[in-house]
């Protein structure tokens, strides 16, 4: 690998380590998915340094908490053991990274070849979960799939299955760069990386770390961890088709014809009327509609789309009358989606669609772009949702939690659960 220079993140004025006291490991990683950003400016690549180590630090820091942290019961107990390991403002860390990577001129803008297989028509997979970028691709070009780059962290030993694990978890279930829960910048380490796609082989690989680093999984905190649940599809030796083969099942359930929508009318680009409560309840809140859309008796209010991930953008294509909006949580903050889709990479070169699951607390209130209302968890997770006609959680969730049936929607597409 041609080698740029190497770049280092430590923490100012800390107190190195005895070498006794001090690990190092060297791990070569692989991109298997286009990296989105990554770069100083936000959404943008920068390919004299494509990963950098301030990235590549936020994001272990991330999967020690959704794994190793699970084992706390506050995040004043999780803030002061994360310290230890990784540092904050005030308390250099002892844990240093050091990123080793080519030039990379590569790069590919959003709109991708024609996917029918998966119903992105003349676009690529990227194009769906990058939809607000599509239409500047001079500006936000992708780092193209295939760079690889080595992660080089020394480490106090104490916490030797802190950092380990952390970067197996991120590895594995994570990437690097924006959008990594929906795919984006996806990585592979043959090193810690399962031998073989089949139940069995995922199922050991699996529980052998669980046992290995002690993880808690499925514990409610009041951030996000890792659950059990990790469900894979049909693998192929592809990985850009299995990332698309990770994001179709979401495209469909929340917009497909026949799940979330219907099939619309004779005009060319206008969908049909969406099956989930929100566009009537836009319609309600606001007072303003379609002449032709007027909000049915039969639609409850409600947000349920908000438990997969905010912000929800809110924009009817080709509609006269009808209210776009947004909804954040309140303070117009962020809530990352608790699933993350991309392919997961074996050993023996095999690449399977992938859904991971985070247990993460539902946000408490809910703000919409435009209006003074606010809306709680009632109107996240109820019972109603899954009780009227085309409903997309009838008989897929008892509560009407979209998280819960989109884990339903995915076992009727032949996903099947590592280890179960």
């Amino acid at each position: 690998m041609r080698e740029l220079k190497v770049l280092k993140v430590k923490a100012p004025d800390s107190v190195p380590s005895s070498d006794s006291a001090k690990e190092s490991r060297s791990f070569d990683i692989e991109l298997i998915t286009p990296l989105y950003g990554g770069g100083t400016v936000a959404g943008v690549n920068d390919s004299d340094f494509p990963v950098r180590p301030t990235s590549v630090r936020g994001q272990l820091r991330f999967w020690w908490r959704a794994t190793r942290g699970a084992r706390f019961n506050t995040p004043k107990e999780l803030y002061e053991e994360e310290s230890k390991i990784w540092g904050n403002v005030e308390k250099p860390s002892g844990t240093d990274v050091k990123i080793h990577a080519p030039v990379w001129k590569q790069n590919r803008a959003y709109i991708g070849p024609r996917d029918n297989n998966y119903g992105f028509g003349r676009f690529g997979s990227e194009a769906y979960v990058l939809f607000p970028a599509v239409a500047d691709t001079s500006r936000h070009n992708l780092v193209k799939e295939g760079l690889i780059f080595n992660v080089e962290i020394a480490f106090n030993k104490d916490f030797e299955d802190d950092v380990l694990c952390a970067v197996w978890a991120w590895v594995n279930f994570g990437g690097i760069g924006a959008r990594t829960r929906r795919g984006c910048g996806a990585l592979y380490c043959k090193e810690l990386a399962p031998s073989q796609n089949n139940p069995g082989m995922l199922a050991k690989w699996f529980g052998e770390a669980t046992r290995k680093y002690e993880l808690r999984l499925d514990e409610r905190r009041e951030w996000p961890t890792l659950s059990s649940q990790i469900l894979t599809g049909v693998a192929n030796t592809n990985s850009l088709v299995a990332w698309a083969g990770a994001i179709a099942p979401m495209k469909n359930f929340r917009q497909g014809v026949g799940i979330g929508r219907n099939k619309g009318s004779r005009e060319p680009n206008r969908p049909g009327r969406s099956f989930w409560p929100e566009p009537d309840t836009l319609r309600r809140v606001f007072g303003k509609c379609n002449s032709e859309h007027k909000p049915s008796d039969k639609m409850p209010n409600g947000f349920p789309r908000a438990a997969l991930g905010l912000p929800v953008i809110f924009h009817f294509v080709g509609s006269r009358g009808d209210p776009d909006s947004e909804m954040y949580s309140k303070g117009g903050k962020r809530m990352g989606s608790p699933i993350i889709l991309r392919p997961l990479k074996t050993q023996d070169n095999n690449n399977a669609p992938m859904t991971v699951l985070l247990r993460a607390p539902l946000p408490e209130e809910l703000e919409l772009k435009g209006s003074v209302r606010t809306f709680g968890t009632a109107e996240i997770v109820n019972r109603s949702f899954t009780a009227y006609p085309n409903a997309p959680m009838k008989g897929r969730s008892s509560n009407g939690n979209a998280v819960e049936a989109f884990i339903a929607y995915l076992k009727e597409q032949n996903f099947k659960e590592v280890g179960r």
